[in-house]
């Protein structure tokens, strides 16, 4: 009866295939799986955590990767680079002004130089030789040249220079270099470098040229790098922490604790971001001026390294430029909020606050990080902007964009001094928008490959 019950919950298309099916199971097939079985079955996968599984996804991004070595070489540039130079970013360089970032053998400029020599037909006329040779020739006549006589002598050897100065002045060099086959080398050096180079002496090169004080470009770029790199992930970590826990707290709360602090933001943004720090600047530079000057303190030294524009910069971060971050994480936690691990979190009576590190703003990790890296390009353009104004890094201390401002002057003939700042800002700049778009693709576990 059993077995009939047992037949009728199949078709009857099915009925003989299961009766043989039925026949070949036996008992032996029920019994536990050997060891040897279960590891040829069964493969096992290690645990991977969120960060390592997201690191293996970013490593396989390969523009994202390619973006980390750059920011990574930047960074080696702008620390380590000053180290292995030795030349100082505030160190006039006597007779290496406004050098090329190439330049012209020592052989080369003495053969050119003969060469228009012969030309010209220039000759070095001393004066008195030319007197005492006449003095010579007129006492062996019996003779005294007279002051007459030596006056027609100096204006015969001052035509005579004219003419040769103006006969070289004729003389194209750039067309006689070519001529002559002589180019240029890469890296610039002084005359006296050039000397010193040619007896044996090691000295080290220009690589970028020097300005128009003989301080060396190289070793200013990289200073430059390190105060932009430092003021944009400084002001990007401060924006970073306010926002995160302003916006947090906004859309965890919700009701009238978030109409309240939204109405907050919408008034810092009505405010005209830089005047405030314009504003700061002039009233906390007396301030910090006088504290530098009759102050004392461990904070003395570090004030005085960055100047009152720095620090009313980062005032004004700290003030204004978090309001970006605190909308974008309010969103990500309203949305989050609503999500049943937050509901048994609650039930189980975790407090807000560890609801908020816990859960909330673990989840919101990519568009943090992504504001965070979008924040710093922002923070090196303020800085360079503040820079142009006058307003920015404290001279002798340079920046790129302070550095990209006094090529200004010179810009048609020392185009190389705007080039070389400029170009080290907009790789920074992009290496970390290109950095930030690929964390956030690979943080981010509804983008999980």
């Amino acid at each position: 009866m059993a077995e009939e019950n047992k037949m009728k919950r199949f078709p009857v298309s099915m009925q003989p295939d299961i009766e043989d099916l039925l026949k070949e199971i036996s008992p032996a097939d029920f019994a536990p799986a050997t060891k040897e079985e279960r590891d040829d079955f069964i493969q096992e996968r290690q645990s991977v955590s969120y960060w390592k599984d997201a690191w293996r996804r970013l490593k396989k991004n390969v523009v994202a990767m390619v973006a980390l070595g750059v920011i990574v070489f930047l960074v080696l540039f702008a620390f380590v680079g000053p180290y292995l130079i030795p030349y100082g970013y505030e160190q006039f360089n006597k007779g290496a002004e406004n050098l090329y970032p190439y330049h012209y053998a020592l052989e080369d400029q003495k053969r050119l130089e003969a060469e228009i020599a012969a030309r010209t037909e220039t000759e070095v006329l001393d004066v008195d030789q030319m007197i005492a040779k006449a003095e010579e020739e007129a006492a062996a006549r019996g003779e005294k040249l007279s002051s007459v006589d030596k006056a027609k002598i100096k204006a015969q050897a001052k035509v005579a220079s004219k003419k040769s100065a103006e006969a070289s002045e004729d003389v194209d060099p750039d067309a006689l270099r070519k001529e002559l086959g002589i180019k240029r080398r890469l890296f610039g050096y002084s005359a006296a470098e050039l000397e010193r180079k040619a007896g044996g002496e090691h000295v080290f090169p220009h690589i970028f040229g020097t300005d128009m004080y003989g301080r060396d470009i190289l070793v200013r770029v990289m200073y430059g790098a390190r105060v932009s790199m430092a003021v944009g992930i400084c002001a990007a970590l401060l924006v970073l922490c306010i926002g995160a826990v302003y916006g947090s707290i906004s859309g965890y709360c919700g009701g009238k604790v978030d109409a309240v602090m939204q109405r907050i933001v919408e008034l810092i943004y009505s405010v005209p971001e830089m005047l405030v720090v314009l504003l700061i600047a002039t009233a906390l530079k007396p301030i910090l001026t006088e504290y530098v000057n009759t102050g004392s303190g461990p904070l003395k030294s570090f004030v005085n390294t960055l100047g009152p524009n720095l620090i009313s910069m980062f005032i004004a971060f700290g003030m204004l430029y978090w309001v970006t971050m605190s909308r974008i994480i309010r969103g990500q936690v309203l949305q989050l909020k609503q999500q049943e691990y937050v509901t048994a979190a609650r039930a189980l009576g975790a407090s807000g606050g560890r609801i908020i590190r816990q859960h909330l703003l673990p989840n919101c990790i990519g568009q943090i990080v992504v504001t965070t890296c979008l924040q710093i390009p922002s923070a090196i353009f303020l800085e360079s902007f503040l820079s142009y104004l006058g307003v920015g890094v404290s001279a002798p201390l340079p920046s790129l964009g302070s550095m990209a401002t006094d090529a200004l002057s010179g810009m048609y003939t020392y185009t190389y001094r705007l080039i070389v700042p400029s170009m080290v800002r907009s790789v920074m700049i992009l290496a970390f928008n290109l950095f930030g778009d690929g964390l956030r693709d690979d943080l981010d576990p509804k983008l999980k490959k």
